[in-house]
């Protein structure tokens, strides 16, 4: 199977990631939008928000780049390792911001530490895809995609809801 041939086979699944991912974003931004000042006045939240559009951002784009009609596997390679570090790179902030507001937190360390980590986690494993796609085994690659994607999509929907919850229980400073 070429490399072409290969990645058509998985275009439904890149196309449904790509619009759950882009939906899911608007009803984000709804949701947070109706709670906005506890969004900003609160580190920790402001920050899980960030790194949970990162990662519907990252699926979208990981669709994008399997969508485009590049030909290559070493284009897409290198898409796919520079979407995570770029991804990696940026959460960086986030997290240290979301980590510093101990006094004033709204939402546990522990849930920080695990919806970071994994999203870091999934940041890597595209990268690591990437890297994959690169030595030849795209097929490989492929398959790792589906599950990156769906535990990033999960991580995402789970941050959704804990900053829908978090913010509603807040009462607006």
């Amino acid at each position: 199977m070429t490399y072409a041939d290969a990645v058509q086979s998985w275009r439904d699944f890149y196309v449904t990631a790509g619009a759950a991912s882009a939906t899911l974003v608007g009803l984000l931004f709804v949701g947070l939008s109706l709670h906005i000042r506890v969004v900003v006045s609160q580190a920790d939240v402001k920050s899980l928000a960030r790194i949970t559009l990162a990662d519907f951002f990252v699926i979208l784009l990981v669709a994008l780049v399997m969508l485009a009609p590049l030909g290559d596997p070493g284009a897409t390679a290198a898409w796919l390792i520079a979407i995570a570090a770029v991804s990696l790179a940026l959460a960086v902030r986030p997290a240290a911001a979301g980590f510093r507001s101990s006094r004033t937190r709204a939402i546990g360390l522990r849930v920080l530490v695990l919806r970071f980590g994994l999203s870091a986690f999934c940041y890597l494993g595209v990268g690591t895809m990437g890297v994959v796609v690169r030595f030849g085994d795209v097929n490989g690659a492929l398959s790792g995609l589906l599950s990156v994607v769906v535990l990033l999509l999960a991580v995402a929907v789970r941050n959704t809801w804990d900053l829908l919850v978090t913010v509603a229980e807040r009462p607006d400073p």
